[in-house]
Order: C-alpha cells, then structure tokens, then sequence
C-alpha cells in the first residue's frame, strides 16, 4: 500500500536561477559517478519544473498506477485495518503529504532529471547526488520496469522500493552537507499523518538504507548491482537483510480461493499481501515498539482481502508464520488489537484451543483462529457466515 514514485524530500521555499541549477546538476555528476561505480551511458536530461507542475505529475502517476476505483479500495482497506482515520481523504492527503515533502525528482519513463525552481541552488547538492544516482540505476538497470504498483503484492513492491531508494539515499549521504530542514520550515502534513503513513514513506529511505548498506558491506557496490537481476521479494527481507544476503528466505504464497461465493452479498474491494512492515502497522497500537516487531517477526506470507457492503467493511486475513510459536505470538497480539479498531464487540467464552470469537449487538462477528503456523482472522461479518467460511478456508490450506 505505497505510492512508488522516485522524489527526493526537501523543505524550503525560494526561487532558482534555472541555469545555475543545471549547471549545479551537471557538477555533481563526476562524484556522483565515482561514489556508486557507475558510469553514466548517456546524458542527463535536465529541466526545471514548478510545485505546480510537480503536483500534475504525482496525479499523472496516480493515474498510471491505480485503475479508477483502486485508489478508493486501497482507501478502504487502510480503514478497516486501523491505520487511518475513517474520514481520511486518502488520495487528497498522499498527494498533500508527497507535495509537502517534494524537492526534485527523476522520471525513468520520461528519462529526465526535474530539478525544483522553488529551493535555492546552494541546497539542493543532496537532492541532486540522491536523484542522480536514480538516474544511474534506471541507465543501468532500466529501473522503470520494477518501480510500477504490484497490484495485490504491495509487500513486494514496498521491498523493491527499498531497493532503490536505499542505494540513492547511501550515495547522498556522501554529498556536501546542505538542503537541511529549517526548524522555521515545518512540515504540518508529515507531522499530522497517521503513524502508518509517515512509516510507509520513510521505509524505503530507512530500512532501505540498513538493506543496502548490509549487501555492500558484503561486496561492494558490485553485489548491489547483482540485487537488480534477483530482486527482493519482501519487506522481510528488507527488515532482516540477512535473509536476503545470507540465507534467503522466501514467502510462502497464500490464497484464499473462492472466497467472494463464501461472503455473498458483500463486494470484494481489495486484495494484497501486508508482509512484515504492514503487519508491524497493524499490530502498532498495542504501544511497545519491542512487543509489535517480536510479534510480526516470523511472517511468511499472508493473504488479505476487503470488503464493503455500504458503509460497512470487513476483512479476512489468512496468514502464515515461520513456526507455531511465531503464530502463537502474533495470534495473541492480533487478538490484542480488535478492540483498538472497533468498538462495541464482546469477547465471548472459548478456550486456549477453540477459535477467539467476538460479537456485537448488532449481529456481525469476529474469528481469529490458529491451527499449526498459520493464523486465520475474519472481521466484522455477519454471525451466520462466520463458520462456512472458517471451515472452508481450513479445508482448503489441508
């Protein structure tokens, strides 16, 4: 659940010289080439664009990537998993978020470099040594081809992400220091978003930065080039760069057929893979940052799909975990967290070995149940179909 687009964050208002900035752009090109070991194969295009042109851009992309209605589905899934408000305007407050943030950026479907007519030459060394190095990777490793939206695998998009912006944000790090936040310059949209998004946008910079960092340390820049003709499958891997590099390990595809026969009368909005990241946002209101990543540690796939009837929604979540203690631990956890995303629901009588169920007066019902490594929740669905579709499910993973 991520917008994939290669922008480089700054925070400051100005207005540039348009050929003092290209020729900035054109300075940096040398070390930039030297700190990454790539050679640049062709020259960089450059232009200058504006916050105006900068927004057509994020909805031209907006547009590439999510066919109408998704974005609004995507909408109702961060809903219901708890991870933001149910009056967010999701699509307004990305664009909203990402405008705020914006200081430059690298089209790889257009091949030119856009640097930002608002933010004085002398600040944007650090955007321009993080989006050359995008250019870099798009003349080497025609990074347009992987960066799109993996419709229903956001896990696996988010871990590609990474991928790449963990090696831009390692080459900026290299860069003269400058384009700073200004403490006079707050950034009023990053500070009021929900947890989950802020994380979401920081992943690929930061855990992206450990995972790159990891692989070079193994072999030089050279074993990150390799990376790009063995992509990272995950954010798993991402998290734990070890079972990427070292010894891999890769998700466990998870289904669950059929599944829109079972819930008739509701329409199936969405469907993805959360992987570890989301799933330590969903488990992130139980507070310790310690108990969250314990629990979404051991994740091996998962299989999540919404839906709406109205103004209602519902989830089924069926997952799978690296051993039975592992989804012990995150069963225990998820339980934790019903409440926290809806109210008005009673957890009724049942023992450590029978399924958790809840149910409120309304007649809608929740079921978490574990059998073996694998963990299956159904959310907020009416009592009668509750059952059919637990057992339906399990005889289905036999």
């Amino acid at each position: 659940m991520s917008l994939t687009v290669l922008l480089c964050c700054l925070w400051m208002a100005s207005v540039t010289p348009q050929q003092e900035l290209i020729d900035l752009g054109k300075q940096c090109q040398q070390a930039v080439t030297e700190i990454r070991s790539l050679p640049i194969l062709k020259p960089i295009v450059w232009q200058i664009t504006s916050k105006e042109k900068v927004r057509a851009y994020l909805l031209k992309v907006l547009a590439q990537q999510y066919a109408p209605g998704e974005m609004e589905a995507e909408q109702d899934a961060m809903r219901v998993l708890g991870l933001i408000p149910r009056s967010m305007n999701y699509q307004q407050f990305m664009v909203d978020l990402y405008m705020e943030q914006v200081g430059g950026y690298y089209d790889p479907k257009l091949k030119i470099f856009y640097l930002a007519d608002w933010i004085p030459a002398h600040l944007q060394k650090t955007i321009i040594f993080h989006e050359l190095t995008h250019a870099l990777q798009d003349q080497h490793f025609g990074i347009d081809k992987f960066i799109e939206r993996i419709k229903g695998n956001s896990d696996r998009q988010l871990a590609r992400a990474a991928l790449v912006e963990g090696g831009a944000t390692l080459v900026m790090m290299a860069a003269p220091p400058s384009a700073q936040k200004s403490a006079a310059d707050p950034s009023p949209t990053f500070a009021k978003a929900p947890r989950a998004l802020r994380d979401t946008m920081l992943f690929p910079y930061v855990q992206g930065l450990g995972f790159v960092s990891h692989g070079r340390a193994q072999g030089g820049w050279s074993r990150i080039d390799r990376v790009y003709t063995d992509l990272p499958t995950s954010t798993e891997q991402i998290l734990h760069p070890k079972k990427y590099f070292d010894q891999r390990d890769q998700p466990t595809p998870v289904s669950l057929p059929g599944i829109e026969k079972l819930v008739s009368g509701w329409q199936k909005v969405h469907q993805d893979v959360l992987g570890e990241f989301m799933t330590r946002q969903l488990l992130q209101g139980l507070g310790d940052g310690q108990q969250v990543h314990q629990a979404a540690a051991g994740w091996d796939g998962d299989c999540t799909v919404v839906f709406r009837r109205g103004d209602a929604l519902a989830w089924i979540q069926l997952s799978v975990w690296d051993s039975v203690p592992d989804a012990i631990e995150y069963a225990n956890a998820l339980a934790k967290t019903v409440p926290l995303r809806l109210a008005g629901f009673d957890l009724q009588a049942s023992s450590p070995d029978s399924p958790r169920r809840w149910k409120n007066q309304q007649g809608q019902a929740i079921m978490l149940e574990r059998q073996a490594s694998r963990v299956l929740l159904i959310e907020n669905l009416p009592v009668a179909k509750i059952e059919p579709i637990r057992k339906a499910v399990w005889s289905s993973v036999r």
